[in-house]
């Protein structure tokens, strides 16, 4: 873990190694709080973080910080919509059959 460091003006931790990764991920401390407008250089890299991570003025509901009740509720939402595709998506599109027969050697070389 490598930190940058101007007192006021900068402070950055640059975090590339996968355990250090999981470990700022599950230390309580570090959450995506992004009210504070501290260090002049942080807040410039915070905000064009943001931008490219939300849609149509809307955060992803991973850079909301986690306790929020509209990230949970967002999540939930989220995998209710997903589960009521998955047997759609487990048998894949109708037109699609006769490749797969193929495929599993069922169907005939023509198709």
């Amino acid at each position: 873990m490598k930190r940058y460091r101007i007192p006021g003006v900068l402070d950055v931790y640059e975090v590339s190694d996968p355990k250090e990764i999981e470990a700022v991920n599950n230390d309580a401390r570090i959450d995506r709080q992004f009210a504070a407008q501290t260090c002049p250089f942080n807040w410039l890299f915070v905000k064009r973080s943001l931008s490219a991570l939300s849609f149509a003025g809307k955060r992803f509901p991973t850079m909301n910080p986690r306790g929020s009740m509209e990230r949970k509720s967002a999540q939930e939402e989220l995998w209710n919509r997903l589960n009521l595709k998955v047997q759609e998506l487990k048998l894949g599109p109708e037109e699609l059959e006769p490749l797969a027969q193929w495929v599993r050697g069922d169907g005939p070389d023509r198709s």
